[in-house]
């Protein structure tokens, strides 16, 4: 189904653009939402009117858009907030905190809805948060957010427990892999007294035998004299 846009639409087009969207959408939200109109003969001739009217109140839009932009450049809003000792926030910070903030800082009016944050701020850090002013212009600001002294306090304690417990598990691998080591070791010893002692029997043992064999021949050469005679 084919629509005239009678504004812009970030995913669609530019106001008097002709488009073509499924019925459904069209009927169910643009056409109620008075962000398009149907492209019949007179409405497409009518919006060429209208587009040639509304040339230099864009040009006006994308001027003062880009004045805001200005006045948004280097902008650094910091927080400072309430935390677990894992340095999550009580809560979250949100477009509407943005908003409000800059206002605050900078008495700079901005709708909420024009600050792109695609999730709620729930950790400590710095962010860039663009702000989408009009069409393509658009500012980027820096968030920081950082713990209350408290939360600081309470934060650097569990890093040092949590570090101390580190280490006292790397002490307790460490001694493992010492006692495996040493275990290992005591085998190997073992393994070679057990060698050394075999051989040392064997050793003692072959002169029993050469004993035994030399009195075999002395039997055999006895009894071969005595054949002789």
């Amino acid at each position: 189904m084919k629509v005239i846009l009678t504004r812009y639409h970030e995913k669609l087009g530019d106001l008097g653009d002709i488009v073509e969207v499924k019925a459904g959408y069209a009927n169910n939200y643009l056409i109620p939402q008075e962000i398009a109109i149907m492209a019949t003969k007179g409405n497409i001739n009518q919006m060429e009117l209208v587009k040639k009217a509304a040339v230099k109140v864009e040009a006006k839009n994308v001027e003062e858009a880009n004045k805001v932009a200005e006045g948004l450049a280097d902008i650094t809003l910091n927080f400072i907030v309430k935390t677990g000792e894992e340095g999550k926030l009580y809560g979250s910070i949100t477009n509407k905190d943005l908003e409000v903030k800059i206002m605050e800082d900078k008495k700079v009016e901005i709708d909420r809805k024009k600050i792109d944050l695609p999730e709620h701020i729930k950790e400590l850090g710095e962010y860039d948060v663009d702000i989408k002013l009009y069409k393509d212009v658009k500012a980027t600001i820096k968030v920081i957010v950082e713990p209350d002294e408290e939360s600081k306090a309470l934060i650097e304690a569990h890093q040092k427990e949590k570090e101390s417990s580190e280490a006292e598990e790397k002490k307790k691998i460490d001694a493992d892999i010492e006692t495996e080591a040493a275990k290992g070791k005591t085998q190997e010893v073992k393994k070679e007294d057990a060698a050394s002692l075999d051989a040392s029997e064997t050793e003692e043992a072959d002169p029993a035998t050469e004993a035994i064999e030399d009195e075999e021949k002395k039997t055999e050469k006895n009894k071969s004299d005595k054949k002789d005679k």
